[in-house]
């Protein structure tokens, strides 16, 4: 936690990464028992390094960029009380929404039953995002695979009912995975559940031969290699 020494800016740097929407910020003095937080009006903060949004969503992009610091209006976070006199609690919301269907999702509807609407709803006034849509995800089925928009979530958190912008084009079972991880995090995590298996004693996978198939790292190490490159872009640097 810092403060902008003239502005008066105070900017407070969160655990996780990245940061799409501050919910609220609330301040308290650190030598108050019980703690006596007042909560900021909405709009007295920012992201500081918002994410560019996936196709004017709120859903991070996959190039891994985007901040992990809030900034707080002037007054607010002061050297008043002293060094350590002060303490911030922020509520936010960072990453990729990630989910998985808890209903039959048919063909023509525009709404889906899922167990977690973390993140899919649009943002409003809780973000610097400029967006009023919500985050494009995908629907892994195998051929029946399709993208989504969501533009309403019935919670804020938790199991609810995502609203689409369009219909579903095909019919979907419970279970099936809903997500807006970037592919290479999705396939790098298969890596390593590979490399896994293999350090625990299975010797091979039998697949099938698919037209322009092309051999890849076999062992548990080329495997694990190979899945932290793919996740190198998503390191952050305090």
């Amino acid at each position: 936690m810092t403060v902008q020494v003239g502005s008066g800016l105070g900017r407070m740097e969160l655990q996780r990464w990245p940061v799409t929407q501050i919910i609220s910020v609330s301040v308290a003095a650190s030598a108050g028992f019980p703690r006596q937080w007042t909560t900021l009006p909405s709009g007295y903060w920012d992201i500081e390094k918002p994410v560019q949004g996936l196709y004017g969503t709120n859903t991070p992009s996959g190039a891994g960029e985007g901040g992990q610091a809030v900034l707080i209006a002037p007054g607010y976070v002061n050297w008043w009380n002293g060094r350590n006199g002060l303490r911030v609690q922020v509520q936010y919301v960072h990453g990729w929404p990630h989910t998985s269907l808890t209903a039959t999702g048919s063909a023509s509807s525009t709404t889906i039953t899922v167990d977690d609407c973390t993140g899919w709803g649009p943002p409003g006034s809780y973000s610097a995002a400029n967006s009023t849509t919500g985050a494009i995800g995908v629907v892994y089925d195998g051929a029946s695979q399709e993208t989504i928009t969501c533009t309403a979530a019935s919670a804020t958190a938790g199991p609810g009912t995502l609203t689409l912008a369009s219909a579903l084009t095909y019919t979907h079972s419970a279970g099936v995975m809903v997500s807006a991880l970037p592919a290479n995090v999705i396939w790098a995590t298969s890596l390593f559940t590979a490399a896994d298996a293999l350090t625990r004693g299975a010797t091979a996978t039998t697949v099938r031969s698919l037209p322009g198939h092309a051999a890849g790292p076999t062992g548990a190490d080329e495997l694990r290699v190979d899945g932290e490159l793919k996740l190198r872009p998503y390191r952050t640097t305090v």
